[in-house]
């Protein structure tokens, strides 16, 4: 290998300081490029699981190209030399009014607000100075995919199905909102027509969302799909972040702890 790295170097070297600067620069207009970066979807999913509460197991797939927030930790798998694809996530815990990651006595409990109710701190942005701006409400797991301009994403926040509706509502008017039952649990689901998609302005806008209570704790985790009119220049790229979407929904499930 290391006369392999050597011959490389050496052709630079023939070629001058020129040559490699020129490579380095090939390098970076690469990266630079709007979707250079973009991952695939693969068809892998890491399960994620966790105790809400101490009253629920919550169990759902994320795709396998980026974390949820959970401090999750992918646990052995039954095949040495091969992942399990399945992270056990921290307990959800609430006490003194806020919500918890649990961890060990020794390292104390993580303070998971700003993932799950409001925080709101005062900006001091240039031009924003004294402003209150609105810091919680977290997404646990975000991807997206700057060309074919979509995203998936999840949110868990501390406020019933009847909140959570009002304030989607209110952020995305143009969706319509149906009742769906998935794998026996009922969605609730808003879409955005497709005439009625947004314009880019960043990675997709709002297209497909569903809300599901989880259980009687008072949190309600929301899945979205983020589209926009320039997604539909991509059917097939659309059809499958689309077809993904669908497939999470299918994987979150709700369990009862045993006492």
């Amino acid at each position: 290998m290391n006369y392999l790295i050597a011959a490389v170097f050496g052709v630079f070297a023939l070629s001058g300081c020129g040559a490699i600067e020129d490579k380095i620069k090939e390098s970076d207009d690469l990266y630079a490029r709007p979707g250079a970066t973009d991952s695939p979807l693969t068809g892998i999913y890491q399960i994620y699981q966790f105790h809400l509460l101490d009253r629920y197991v919550i169990t759902h797939k994320w795709v396998n190209t980026s974390g949820c927030s959970y401090r999750a930790v992918e646990q052995p798998g039954g095949v040495p030399g091969k992942r399990s694809y399945f992270s056990l996530g921290k307990d959800i815990i609430e006490k003194n009014g806020q919500t918890w990651l649990r961890f060990s006595p020794e390292i104390g409990d993580f303070n998971f607000d700003d993932y799950v109710r409001s925080v709101k701190h005062i900006s001091r942005e240039k031009g924003k100075e004294g402003e209150e701006i609105e810091v919680g409400f977290q997404p646990i797991c975000f991807e997206s995919w700057w060309v074919s301009s979509h995203y998936l994403r999840v949110r868990l926040q501390k406020r019933s199905l009847k909140e959570m509706q009002a304030v989607f509502s209110e952020r995305y008017p143009e969706g319509q909102w149906t009742s769906k039952t998935v794998n026996g649990r009922a969605w609730q689901i808003q879409e955005t027509p497709k005439s009625r998609l947004r314009q880019r302005t960043g990675v997709g806008g709002p297209f497909l969302s569903g809300l599901l209570p989880l259980g009687d704790t008072g949190y309600t985790m929301a899945l979205e799909m983020g589209a926009s009119i320039e997604s539909l220049q991509y059917p097939q790229y659309h059809a499958a972040v689309e077809n993904a979407f669908w497939y999470l929904i299918d994987s979150v499930k709700i369990e009862a702890l045993k006492p």
